[in-house]
């Protein structure tokens, strides 16, 4: 037996599973709302391709899925621009987008809405991909959040950056398993168990007055 069966072995015994590593995938499924007409857009956006919806360019830098074995899940590190009416392009979110927890990182803009659904793979024309030139050029866009423009430091600072680890943001979403705190659990008063037990110890004295009688019935007749 190698060593790796033992180690697999002594963890399955403690009950502690290896984290498996997530699996990259080349397409990140998405799902766009336009807020103003109520239409509901589903996106396939390749990794470092680029798809149009309204005023919003979407670009998906990576797109993971979970082992079979584990929880499903999917994350994508999105990078979305909007075009001012200036005619000026600006980044207006740039992070990672969970597909089980689409509120927690979300694109803000007043019209348009875009969320995850899944990581797959596909075949994929990589004529259409962005060069490294041009997803370079991205990374230098101004910057708004919040209305304000930023520094890429600042918004690095808040954002999840493509590096981090994404079991530790997923962590930071997922609720924590507590025990139940038991100096808030009532304990009801039951009238009818009472009766039950009183209802019980009245036969039992019925039985003893009639072995009683019995036993001296049977001493009168000898």
């Amino acid at each position: 037996m190698n060593k790796l069966a033992i180690i697999c072995g002594v963890l399955a015994l403690f009950g502690v599973s290896a984290k498996a590593e997530e699996i990259d995938k080349n397409t990140a499924q998405m799902q766009a709302m336009d807020k103003i007409t109520g239409r509901v857009s589903v996106i396939n956006v390749p990794v470092n391709g680029e798809v149009k919806f309204g005023s919003l360019s979407i670009v998906v830098r990576s797109c993971k899925t979970r082992p079979v074995e584990e929880t499903p899940d999917n994350f994508a590190f999105v990078d979305v621009t909007d075009t001012t009416l200036q005619g000026e392009e600006i980044n207006i979110f740039k992070g990672w987008m969970i597909s089980s927890s689409p509120a927690t990182h979300a694109v803000e803009h007043p019209i348009y809405d875009a969320w995850l659904l899944k990581c797959y793979d596909t075949k994929v024309d990589t004529a259409i991909l962005l060069s490294e030139a041009q997803l370079a050029a991205r990374d230098e866009l101004p910057m708004v959040r919040d209305g304000k423009k930023v520094a890429a430091e600042e918004v690095l600072a808040d954002d999840e950056p493509m590096n981090a680890p994404i079991a530790e943001m997923q962590a930071e979403n997922e609720p924590e398993e507590t025990a139940p705190d038991m100096s808030t659990v009532e304990f009801i008063y039951d009238e009818d168990d009472e009766a039950t037990e009183g209802e019980e110890d009245e036969s039992e004295t019925v039985e003893k007055i009639d072995s009683e009688l019995t036993e001296d019935l049977s001493m009168e007749n000898m």
